[in-house]
């Protein structure tokens, strides 16, 4: 007598434990790299939050503070002429870190940063701006760099200009 068995064989069984390893491996790296990328794009947001705060801050400073202050107009501008006019541009000097004395929201955007466990560096450099070919007293051109800290290239860069003018002035003109 023959008994009859409903089931799967050895074979069957390894086969489909095979084939269900293979699919949990490539969802794993598909799932990893999607950590990666995410991890990547909160830190550039981040990055962008910076160089923005920093940005706005220098530009704030320029007009507020005193003479002698580090973000001041004339300090910023005597920065700025440490600068090389090379082949028709000024070379961007190297990214400077401020000494932020007692300003606390100095301090919390340039003197070590972090966001969500992320450490950055945030630096910046200052050039005159020519406009037809001279330079404009009235207007310095900023750059921001923001790393993420023990990195030697910044994550994002910021791009921005500075003038003295006030609101009860003209704004000088730029191309």
């Amino acid at each position: 007598m023959q008994h009859k068995q409903d089931g799967f064989s050895l074979i069957e069984v390894l086969v489909s434990i095979t084939i269900l390893s293979i699919i949990s491996v490539s969802l794993i790296s598909i799932f990893s790299q999607s950590l990666s990328a995410s991890r990547t794009s909160t830190e550039l947001t981040f990055a962008n939050y910076l160089a923005k705060n920093a940005t706005s801050y220098i530009k704030r400073e320029a007009i507020e503070a005193t003479t002698n202050e580090a973000f001041s107009f004339v300090s910023l501008s005597q920065e700025a002429l440490k600068a090389v006019y090379l082949n028709g541009n000024y070379v961007i000097p190297e990214p400077a870190t401020p000494s932020c004395g007692v300003s606390a929201i100095c301090t919390s955007i340039f003197t070590d940063p972090e966001i969500n466990n992320i450490s950055f560096d945030v630096k910046y450099s200052v050039t005159p701006h020519k406009m037809e070919g001279e330079v404009n007293p009235n207007l310095l051109d900023l750059y921001v760099y923001v790393y993420v800290e023990g990195t030697t290239e910044p994550i994002t860069t910021l791009k921005g200009s500075i003038t003295n003018a006030t609101l009860n002035q003209s704004f000088p003109t730029t191309k």
